[in-house]
Parts: C-alpha cells; structure tokens; sequence
C-alpha cells in the first residue's frame, strides 16, 4: 500500500497515569446521587426533581382546545320500570302447569287469584302462592319455582299474564277430559 492513502482507523493509544487522573477528577466533580437520610424523608434535590417545573420554565399550550361536555339529551331518557319486589320477577315463559302449593290443584276459579288494589287499580294482591311445575334446559329437567307468593302485589299486566295462563290451562284440561 502506499504511505499517501491515510488508514481510516485512528492508532490506538494507551491510558497512562495523566490520563486516568484527569477520568477520576472529571467523575468526581460530576453531581453524585446522596444517600437517603435515615429518617426516610427525601432529600432536597429529590422533591426537587418531584416538583412541578420551575417557574422560569414555560410551560407549553395545547394547539387544540378540550374537549367540551356533550350535549343534554333533547328528550329526557324514559324512567324504567324498577323492580320493587321480588315479585314482581316473573319468569318470560308460563309454559308449565300453575298450581296453588296449598292443594296441588289449579285455582278453582283463577279470576279470585288476584284482588285488585291500589287508587286506580294498577297493583294486584296474590291471595294465594302460586307454583309453577315446569321443565328447564335442554332435557326439560322438571322443577317447581314460585312464581307468586300469598300477599304478594304485582303490576296488574304481570297479575293478567298468570290469570290468562290460569284459564287456558282450564281450556285445555276441560278438552283433554
């Protein structure tokens, strides 16, 4: 190779005494971390570093504006229905047998099962417990779950749906006869 191209790789040197002084001095004077006081509570430059920013530094503003809150709702929402009982949690499906518990039997007559109450009729009163005999799942598991308790008060839909239910079985008991 000829002596004018230049090695691209400088020559190493080694570290001599001067040199590694001058390292040490150059880490000495470099801001060191201090010991945590034994108290536990933080150091001066520890909250420092906490704190919010200084105040000679600027704080910088967000190019966008927040968001705002949404707007109300221009119909108010529809009050739900609660629930004030448990009663009142009939099951979707009436499709098994409703029994009175006392007897086993069906309610004689299913217009007496239920006596109005409230101002304007809109709460029916159970005057007797109503069971239902009815299969669950996919194998049609038989159970008996009540569906009315005696002294009960339900809507009066809730109290028609069973009374309806009550004179269909009738229906077809008095068919199947």
């Amino acid at each position: 190779m000829p002596d004018s191209q230049e090695d691209p790789v400088p020559p190493r040197t080694r570290k001599t005494a001067t040199t590694e002084q001058a390292d040490a001095t150059a880490t000495d004077t470099a801001p060191e971390a201090s010991p945590a006081p034994a108290n536990g509570s933080a150091t001066a430059d520890e909250t420092e570093n906490k704190a919010a920013p200084a105040a000679d530094v600027e704080t910088k503003v967000p190019d966008v504006a927040p968001l705002e809150p949404p707007a109300a709702p221009l119909e108010p929402a529809p009050d739900l229905d609660t629930l004030s009982t448990a009663q009142q949690l009939l099951p979707a499906n009436l499709d098994g047998r409703i029994v009175d518990d006392a007897t086993g039997e069906m309610p004689a007559d299913p217009d007496s099962v239920f006596v109005t109450v409230g101002t304007y009729g809109e709460r029916a009163r159970s005057s007797v417990r109503l069971v239902e005999h009815a299969g669950i799942g996919v194998y049609q598991t038989p159970i008996t779950r009540l569906l009315v308790a005696a002294g009960a008060e339900l809507k009066r839909s809730q109290a028609d749906r069973i009374v309806a239910r009550l004179h269909e079985q009738r229906t077809v008991a008095a068919a199947a006869e």
